[in-house]
């Protein structure tokens, strides 16, 4: 068995920084939109529960029945 040669190996060191950055910014941009959600139900004047439930579902979270 001969080992591979380094050209097979020439695409994955750019598509694996790709991979991290996209999911660096994923992660980023959900965090934000949660920020922005958090600081939106803040600044508002209705009840605790309703403040989770609204963020449970902007979050896309739900409950289990």
């Amino acid at each position: 068995m001969q080992p591979k040669k380094l050209e097979h190996y020439k695409y994955f060191q750019p598509i694996a920084w790709a991979v991290c950055i996209g999911f660096a910014l994923f992660v980023g941009m959900l965090a934000l939109n949660i920020n922005d959600e958090i600081q939106r139900l803040g600044n508002s004047s209705i009840g605790f529960e309703q403040r989770l439930q609204n963020l449970e579902e902007a979050v896309g979270v739900t409950e289990a029945e």
